[in-house]
C-alpha cells in the first residue's frame, strides 16, 4: 500500500503563545505518523508573508493532502493567503472542538468558521472535521488524503478521445475545457483512422495467441470463430499501442457506426482487456462516464465498468445495468460461464458476455456542467443473480433507497444515461472527493 504524504500546517493566531497548542498538534501528528503517513511539518505562520513562504515549500514536497490544523482564531489573511498560495492541492481543514473548555477564547472552532467562510467566497474548495487527534478522526485524515491521492493523479491524466461522439447522443458531448478546468485533467484527441491503422499494424499472430488465451478462459463461443476474436483484438493490440505512444491513462472512443457498420468490428473486447490492464475506458466517447469509471477503479483498486440503464425490475425492486459485452473478466460471477458471442442487435463484431458477480457496489456519473458547475451523482447498491439467457455484460442492481427513487433522482437532475460500477461502498470517498474536488455531489 502506498500510504498518504501530508502537509501539516498548525493555525493559531499570533498573539498567543500556549502550551495546549503544541500538545495537541504533536499529538496529531504522532497519531498520523503511527498510523503509516509521511507528514510534512510546516512551522506555524504567523504572516501572510510566512504563508507564502509555507505554501512554496509544500508545493515542492509532492504532497497529496493539506491539512490546516485549527488550535485557535487565526488571522484570516494568513489561512487566506495559505489556502491561495498551495495551487490546487487538496485542502482539509481540521480544527479542535475546543483549547480550554472553561476559557472558550481563544476558540478553534472560531478560526475554522471564519477561514471557511472566506475560503467558500474565495471559490477555493475543501473538506473540514472537527474533533481531536484521537483515532477517529486520524482514519478520517488518512480517508481523505487517499482520495486527495485519487483527485491529484487526475490532475494529471491523459485521456484519449478517438473519433467524435457517436451521432445522437447530446448528453455524452461536452467541452473538455469544462472538466480540464474544475478536475485538471488533459485531452488528447485522436481520430478513428488512427486506431484502424494501429490495429492493422499490429501482430496477426500475437492477436491468434491472445485469441486462443482468451477462449481457453471463457466458458463458450458461440457463432464466432478463433480468427473472428484475432481480429477484433488486433484492435485491443492497436489501441494498446495509441495508449503506450501517446501515454494515455484512459481512453474513450467512437465505437459505431463506422466499425460496427463499414469493417465489422466492435471495440468491446479492447475495452475489456485494457480495462483487466489497468487502463479504463468507455464506450460511444463519453468523457465524463470515462472520467468516472477512472475514479471508481482508483478507489477501488480494480476494474470499474460503464453501462446503460436498460430496465426496471420493479417485482425485484431492482433496475438492470448493461452494455454490449465490453468489461473486464474479473467482474464476471463465474469467468468459466462468460462466452463469446456476435453483438446481439446488429450480429457483427464479437463481445465478451456474463452476469456481474454479486455483492455491494457503488454507482457513480459525473454529470455535463449546469451553469458552469460539475455535480456527481452517486448511489450504493447491491448487485443481484442475473438470469443467464440475459444477453450482454449485465448487472441487475438494487439500489440505494429504491429503483423507483434511484431512477427518479436521474430524471429529475438530468442524469446522463451511461452509469458507472465498481464493487465496495465508495460513498464516503465520494462524498469527500467532491467536497475537495468542488463538485456538488447527488443522491437518490
Amino acid at each position: 500500500m502506498n500510504w498518504p504524504r501530508i502537509a501539516f500546517v498548525t493555525c493559531v493566531h499570533p498573539y498567543y503563545d500556549l502550551p495546549a497548542v503544541t500538545k495537541h498538534r504533536d499529538a496529531a501528528v504522532a497519531g498520523l505518523e503511527a498510523a503509516g503517513c509521511q507528514i510534512v511539518l510546516a512551522r506555524i505562520p504567523e504572516s501572510a508573508q510566512d504563508a507564502v513562504q509555507i505554501a512554496g515549500q509544500l508545493m515542492n514536497s509532492q504532497v497529496d493532502l493539506v491539512v490546516l490544523f485549527f488550535c485557535t482564531w487565526v488571522a484570516e489573511d494568513v489561512t487566506l493567503t495559505l489556502a491561495r498560495e498551495v495551487g490546487d492541492l487538496p485542502l482539509l481543514l481540521w480544527a479542535l472542538p475546543y483549547l480550554d473548555r472553561d476559557i472558550p477564547m481563544p476558540s478553534p472552532l472560531s478560526g475554522l468558521t471564519a477561514s471557511g467562510s472566506n475560503l467558500r467566497r474565495l471559490g477555493k474548495p475543501f473538506g473540514y472535521l472537527i474533533g481531536p487527534a484521537d483515532p477517529e478522526r486520524i482514519r478520517e485524515v488518512i480517508g481523505a488524503a487517499g482520495v486527495s491521492a485519487v483527485l491529484r493523479k487526475l490532475r494529471r491524466v491523459r485521456f484519449g478521445l478517438v473519433g467524435a461522439p457517436c451521432p445522437g447522443m447530446l448528453d455524452v458531448g461536452c467541452d473538455e475545457a469544462d472538466l480540464g478546468r474544475v478536475l485538471g485533467l488533459t485531452t488528447v484527441q485522436l481520430e478513428l483512422e488512427e486506431l484502424l491503422k494501429a490495429a492493422e499494424r499490429a501482430s496477426g499472430e500475437e492477436a491468434v495467441r491472445l485469441a486462443r488465451e482468451l477462449i481457453a478462459r471463457v466458458g463458450a463461443i458461440e457463432g464466432v470463430t478463433e480468427g473472428e476474436v484475432a481480429e477484433n483484438l488486433r484492435l485491443y493490440l492497436g489501441m494498446k499501442e495509441l495508449v503506450r505512444q501517446h501515454q494515455l491513462d484512459g481512453y474513450c472512443v467512437r465505437c459505431w457506426p463506422e466499425l460496427r457498420n463499414q469493417l465489422p468490428l466492435t471495440a468491446c473486447l479492447a475495452q475489456a482487456c485494457l480495462s483487466a490492464e489497468g487502463t479504463p475506458s468507455a464506450c460511444e466517447r463519453d468523457l465524463p462516464a470515462l472520467v468516472t469509471t477512472y475514479v471508481l477503479s482508483q478507489l477501488a483498486g480494480a476494474p470499474a465498468f460503464s453501462f446503460d440503464l436498460t430496465a426496471y425490475l420493479e417485482e425485484e425492486e431492482a433496475v438492470q445495468l448493461a452494455h454490449c459485452g465490453a468489461a473486464a473478466l474479473s467482474l464476471a460471477a463465474d469467468p468459466a460461464k462468460a462466452v463469446l458471442r456476435r453483438h446481439m442487435r446488429t450480429g457483427t463484431g464479437v463481445t465478451l458476455e456474463f452476469a456481474f458477480e454479486e455483492g455491494t457496489v457503488t454507482l457513480a456519473k459525473l454529470l455535463l456542467p449546469v451553469r458552469g458547475r460539475l455535480r456527481l451523482f452517486a448511489a450504493r447498491g447491491q448487485v443481484i443473480s442475473t438470469p443467464s439467457e440475459v444477453r450482454g455484460s449485465v448487472a441487475t442492481v438494487r439500489p440505494e433507497p429504491s429503483a423507483a427513487a434511484f431512477i427518479d433522482t436521474m430524471m429529475r437532475e438530468g442524469v446522463e444515461h451511461h452509469l458507472a460500477l465498481a464493487y465496495g461502498d465508495w460513498s464516503a470517498e465520494l462524498a469527500q472527493f467532491c467536497e475537495l474536488a468542488g463538485l456538488r455531489l447527488l443522491n437518490p
